[in-house]
């Protein structure tokens, strides 16, 4: 009988609860969150930081065969209104504003879809929070391009007053926002081609040009970028055009040679094809490595160029090894990957130009390549004590 009166007397306390959650919903909230309305009832967010809304006819498509499975974030008009009196005329008569899922709005709204499920933000009621609940939903689900997402950290800075504010109300470090800060810094060519996503340009390789101030540093750092890509495209076409010819051979520039400008043998193309896979995707420590490099005598051009071809072919871009754009922590990854290349084309350059005249040297190289990059010298022995 305890056991029974224990029992009710926990299904009452969850009816109790149950019947306040409704009375509150009664009280402050037409529609509960979770549920379906008209489309009619939606209006798009006339502040939204999307300028283009792309891939609407495929989304369409899919909502017309599977209907819209993610709810809409959304906000009471009256609530946007009160906020940024300057778009009341734009939400009109409709009776939530989407502040998260405006191309899902819009695709539905193709498809000819009648409701769309929402959830109801009420905690956003004043014009900072709505802000700040807007860009959280954009950048979370990655759905701005890059000046988009530039906009809407100054809009927030305008509101917040300072970036670190703005960092903080997106749950974003400090360098994050900084990092996209600096394509306000990009020349008028440099923003087009990423805009235009121009062969070679990268979100990555904007930033690091947005720290070079100088004009005209900027854009010849672009398109000394520009330029390897179109090189690599061209080499890789030719490897096509080769039936047969081995994927890796396309990973050597011609210059990489020795110092005559011979190419390089077979060998020596086996190990750079174990330095080109290291700078891809090596994780250690390569702190030994810079030690050997850093007391080897190396021509710096011949080395830079050989490093960059390696950046290039790993996606990360030579501009990592810019001397302009070594500022700060920002891009510690790639610095990292840098100097990585950087040693190994070190290393490479001094034993194709001088041999293995420093044993030495030569050991160390060689064993950090078979420690560490999955390369074995085919005939060690003779390499080392030659």
């Amino acid at each position: 009988m305890a056991g029974a009166q224990n029992e009710l007397s926990v299904a009452e306390r969850r009816r109790l609860r149950e019947e306040e959650r409704k009375r509150a919903a009664g009280a402050g909230q037409a529609t509960p969150a979770g549920t379906e309305v008209a489309i009619v009832e939606l209006a798009n967010n006339p502040r939204n930081a999307r300028e283009e809304l792309e891939g609407l006819e495929g989304l369409a498509h899919t909502y017309s065969e599977s209907g819209v499975l993610q709810s809409l974030a959304v906000i009471p008009a009256h609530v946007f209104q009160a906020a940024f009196p300057e778009n009341a005329d734009e939400v009109g008569a409709a009776r939530y504003v989407v502040i998260g899922g405006n191309r899902r709005l819009a695709a539905a709204r193709l498809a000819g879809l009648d409701q769309l499920p929402i959830l109801v933000n009420r905690k956003a009621t004043t014009r900072k929070a709505i802000l700040i609940a807007a860009a959280t939903e954009n950048v979370a689900r990655q759905e701005l391009k890059p000046f988009e997402e530039l906009a809407t950290i100054e809009e927030l800075k305008a509101e917040l007053g300072t970036y670190d504010a703005v960092a903080q109300a997106l749950g974003k470090s400090a360098g994050w926002v900084s990092q996209r800060r600096r394509l306000h810094n990009l020349q008028p060519e440099v923003r087009k081609a990423l805009e235009e996503r121009t062969e070679g340009m990268t979100i990555e390789l904007a930033r690091d040009l947005g720290k070079i101030k100088d004009p005209e540093q900027q854009l010849a750092a672009w398109q000394k970028e520009k330029a390897l890509a179109a090189a690599r495209a061209t080499e890789s076409g030719s490897g096509k055009a080769a039936a047969g010819k081995p994927k890796a051979a396309k990973k050597l520039p011609k210059q990489s040679g020795d110092s005559a400008g011979n190419e390089p043998d077979t060998t020596t193309k086996e190990r750079r094809d174990a330095c080109a896979a290291a700078v891809a995707a090596f994780e250690g420590d390569a702190s030994r490595l810079h030690i050997i490099a850093l007391q080897l005598p190396t021509e710096p051009d011949e080395a830079v160029a050989l490093a960059s071809h390696w950046l290039g072919e790993a996606g990360i871009g030579a501009s990592a090894l810019s001397l302009p754009s070594l500022t700060g922590d920002e891009g510690h990854e790639r610095q990292t990957r840098a100097a990585l290349a950087l040693s190994l084309a070190h290393c490479e350059v001094h034993l194709t130009n001088v041999g293995p005249d420093n044993p030495a040297h030569a050991r160390a190289y060689l064993d950090w390549l078979a420690t560490h990059a999955d390369y074995q010298a085919p005939d060690a022995a003779h390499t080392l004590t030659a």
